[in-house]
């Protein structure tokens, strides 16, 4: 009898509750008579916009005295008592004394997390600690780089103690280089001089004042002299550079901060003799000689073949190079004649030919010619062939010198002195040979300017004499680096794969395209491209995918797409209570048997209609759900938008963690039905959102990841270079503050 129940209990299948109506009746609220509490709250309030502290302290003394009732009563307090001591905070006009009160009002137990939150900003933002705060973060700074310059090559160095002296010596040098080029004034000194100029604006009269005078009178000393070092090394690298004019300015703004600068004026006096030497070559450059006026015969002829769309250059310029092959236009004709030739697949390696030969010489045309075959956008083969040996070159100069292959570093000292720097650097790099040479096969070659080039060839000489060449090699690099949808159009092009190898390229190519499609924000260019797919890959899987998904977005799609998931409602219950959208009873509470939402939660489809997703036949969150759409009043809908924007509010001030994901389309919905004015269209093409509410599990799991206080890490860390594993301690660098790209370059 046991065995026989047992089985008919393991026989039992899920039954699903049928579906109803998710939402329930909206509450109506009746309306509020103030009471004594209420009372107290206005004249607080009025107090404080009247500037009368002492009424705000007899009212916050009311609202105590009426919590003090109702707890004496086992009343719940009217919670009101920590906004009346914040207001009253408010009034004190000592900032000082604000603050030390602020702090007070923290030690507190009944604040709500969010009102903790906004005090706790208010509290920390004092300049004066936040000043220090920078300091303190500038002297770990340096020590850590002095601590991290020696633990390091030490603990790199356990299993091979000989490498030891060739990994402490560079590393001591690269710390020194990096005190030698850091400003005057850091960064984080910059922060803290800022916040010390803010304490004196806000509190000129504070006893503190004349000592952060002081300090302010110091940082600023170390400021000028930044500006100063910063403004001369950029003149020194555009005097380096051939910008005599940018070298010129640049010194005389670094006088501003140091008048009489022996540097600077001798920068601004070369600047001066290189800018006129730059002049005189431009003058010289666009002077026109007599002889140049004079036409020969034949040079009208050709300059109307080549102003004009139907011109015979060909044939102008051979008139001309045959009435005179030596003469003073011989090498224009040819230039024209190599013109025209570039122009036909047969002859456009042998024009190019001639155009390199007119380039090394020194005739009127020598330098057209030298713009024309230099130039990647008029001689694209060319170019591609130089960016490919240049590629290659790479690699193989990585194979020889390592970490030198491009010389040494840019440390703004000469030359000389930083290849100096980097004779430790050598060691490594010649003990670090052997396994390059075992790395290099399968070191992959950067060959994006190559292809920028072949297909900048492919769309002027389509048919041109290397052609099938390009392609080839096209798609080969698209086929390496998984775009399939290139390869296939190449390869179709080409023509020259089987039937079978072409098959599987384009169910690659269809699933890609499909996927591409499917991320695209814009309803209208989403709906384009997968149409495109599901014509373009018919009879693949992919293209099948692309036209059940512009199915499916025709069905279900509407014109907005803004998900609120099962987790977030469950951590966020206002939003799904009878203040917001008022689900029935039973959706949220993780009992499949009386109709549980699914993960996917509720998605608002534009206007007012929303769909419900509900568990599916089995009960398992990995099936399909079962979906039901119904359409919301617009109280509903208005309710609904302020409590999701309220619970975004509040997880943002009480979560460090969640992360600002602006969505203009989003807000602009919800802010349309908070006011009523949902069911007015949004003609826009792109005015679609697609954002998710995600509660804390979804968006981090289960255990969410933190970072250590401790200011020491341990690492372990192995070296490919040379085949060694070492351990050390390193101090972690104090991050930058979310302000500090302010007070950067």
């Amino acid at each position: 009898m046991v065995l026989l129940c047992l089985g008919s209990l393991g026989c039992k299948s899920f039954s699903p509750a049928p579906l109803r109506s998710p939402i329930q009746p909206l509450p109506r609220l009746g309306a509020v008579m103030p009471d004594e509490a209420d009372h107290a709250a206005r004249d607080i309030a009025t107090a404080i916009l009247l500037d009368s502290p002492a009424d705000a302290w007899y009212g916050m003394q009311r609202v105590e005295e009426i919590d003090a009732a109702r707890v004496e009563a086992e009343e719940l307090p009217t919670g009101l008592l920590p906004y009346a001591a914040l207001a009253n905070i408010a009034v004190i006009s000592d900032p000082i004394d604000r603050r030390i009160a602020l702090r007070l009002l923290l030690r507190r137990d009944d604040l709500d997390d969010s009102l903790r939150t906004r005090l706790q900003e208010r509290a920390d933002d004092d300049p004066i600690k936040l000043a220090e705060e920078r300091l303190d973060e500038r002297r770990m700074v340096r020590w850590g780089r002095l601590f991290n310059a020696i633990s390091v090559p030490a603990g790199r160095s356990l299993s091979n103690f000989l490498l030891l002296p060739a990994r402490l010596v560079p590393s001591l040098m690269n710390l020194a280089l990096v005190e030698y080029d850091e400003d005057a004034l850091t960064l984080r000194e910059r922060q803290a001089l800022d916040h010390w100029k803010r304490y004196v604006e806000e509190n000129p009269e504070a006893p503190e004042a004349v000592a952060v005078l002081g300090r302010i009178q110091e940082a600023q000393v170390r400021w000028l002299e930044t500006q100063h070092e910063r403004s001369l090394r950029r003149s020194r690298r555009a005097l380096e550079n051939d910008s005599p004019k940018l070298a010129a300015l640049m010194a005389t703004r670094s006088l501003r901060y140091r008048p009489e600068d022996a540097e600077a004026i001798a920068i601004i006096e070369e600047a001066a003799v290189r800018a006129a030497e730059l002049d005189e070559r431009e003058e010289e450059s666009v002077a026109v000689s007599e002889a140049a006026s004079v036409v020969a015969p034949g040079q009208r002829a050709l300059l109307l073949a080549l102003l004009l769309p139907d011109g015979d250059v060909e044939s102008a310029a051979r008139a001309l190079h045959d009435a005179e092959p030596e003469g003073p236009l011989a090498d224009e004709a040819r230039f024209a004649l190599a013109l025209a030739a570039s122009e036909t697949a047969p002859g456009e390696d042998a024009a190019w030919d001639v155009l390199g030969e007119l380039s090394e010489g020194d005739s009127n045309s020598a330098r057209h010619a030298h713009a024309l075959v230099t130039n990647p956008h008029e001689n694209p083969w060319y170019a591609f062939q130089v960016a490919r040996g240049d590629a290659t070159e790479e690699k193989l100069r990585w194979l020889a010198f390592g970490p030198l292959a491009n010389g040494p570093r840019d440390r703004d000292l000469p030359r000389s002195v930083e290849w100096a720097v980097e004779v430790p650097t050598m060691i490594g790099a010649l003990t670090g040979l052997p396994n390059r040479l075992i790395r290099y096969p399968f070191m992959p070659s950067d060959w994006k300017t190559p292809a920028v080039l072949a297909r900048r060839y492919l769309e002027r000489n389509p048919d041109g004499l290397h052609a099938i060449e390009i392609k080839d090699w096209l798609r080969d690099y698209e086929s390496k680096r998984g775009n399939h949808v290139g390869a296939l159009t190449l390869t179709e092009e080409l023509g020259d794969e089987s039937e079978k190898k072409l098959a599987k390229l384009r169910e690659k190519a269809a699933k890609q395209a499909f996927e591409a499609s499917a991320k695209q924000d814009r309803r209208d260019v989403r709906h384009a491209m997968l149409r495109q797919v599901a014509q373009r890959f018919k009879g693949t899987a992919g293209g099948r995918y692309a036209g059940l998904a512009l199915r499916e977005e025709f069905e279900r799609g509407g014109a907005q797409s803004i998900r609120i998931s099962r987790g977030f409602l469950l951590e966020n219950p206002s939003v799904g209570g009878p203040e917001g959208l008022a689900l029935a009873p039973g959706l949220l509470d993780e009992e499949p048997s009386n109709g549980e939402l699914h993960p996917e939660g509720i998605t608002l489809l534009g206007g007012r209609m929303a769909e419900f997703a509900f568990l599916g036949e089995s009960g398992r969150e990995s099936e399909e759900p079962r979906r039901v759409r119904r359409r919301l009043s617009e109280e509903r809908m208005a309710r609904l938008a302020s409590q999701l924007e309220e619970s975004s509010l509040d997880m943002a001030l009480t979560d460090r963690d969640v992360p600002v994901e602006p969505d203009a389309d989003r807000d602009i919905f919800l802010e349309r039905a908070r006011l009523g004015l949902a069911d007015q269209p949004d003609v826009r093409a792109n005015a679609e959102s697609r954002y998710v509410y995600r509660g804390a599990r979804e968006r981090y799991g289960l255990v969410r990841g933190r970072e250590s206080i401790l200011p020491v890490e341990i690492v372990l860390q192995g070296s490919f270079d040379d085949f060694g594993l070492g351990a050390f301690p390193r101090i972690r660098m104090p991050k930058k503050t979310p302000d500090s790209f302010l007070y950067e370059d």
